[in-house]
């Protein structure tokens, strides 16, 4: 796996302890900030296909300057169920577990780990939907194992 870090954190090796049991080989991470005024806290994206990355295997991670910490980040932890509301009408929930993040290497790791799990349908042959739940469930189990959350 090769970091390419455009930010400030020293976050190397906690991203590679932290997948150290699953293949790697090929895989970049770029970490870098959001653009100038952007109004998200953070985004992350795996590329399954890209220009200049052999199939794809290219994670982007993008963290805002701006944050305050702690961070207040929402894992979707069930499947999608269905529940009549007080008019009768059926609205589709998901259960949601909150997380406070208290530095940005933690937020950082959280988000690689949700598309880490992205990668790893990708090498697997699985197809890149309906992912998000298994992704942040993934996420959650391995920052739980690391005891950052």
């Amino acid at each position: 796996m090769t970091i390419k870090n455009r930010t400030n954190f020293s976050i190397a090796t906690a991203l590679k302890e932290a997948v150290m049991h699953y293949p790697t080989q090929d895989l970049t991470v770029e970490l870098k900030y959001c653009p100038t005024g952007s109004g998200r806290y953070v985004s992350g994206t795996y590329y399954r296909k890209t220009r200049n990355y052999n199939n794809g295997k290219l994670i982007r991670v993008r963290i805002n300057r701006d944050n305050r910490y702690p961070v207040d980040v929402r894992f979707k932890t069930s499947d999608y169920f269905r529940k009549k509301n007080p008019r009768g009408e059926e609205v589709v929930h998901q259960k949601l577990r909150i997380v406070k993040l208290h530095a940005p290497e933690e937020l950082i790791l959280a988000i690689f780990l949700h598309e880490f799990s992205h990668y790893l349908d990708h090498i697997e042959g699985r197809n890149g939907r309906y992912k998000q739940t298994k992704a942040d469930k993934f996420a959650a189990t391995i920052l739980e194992q690391l005891e950052v959350i």
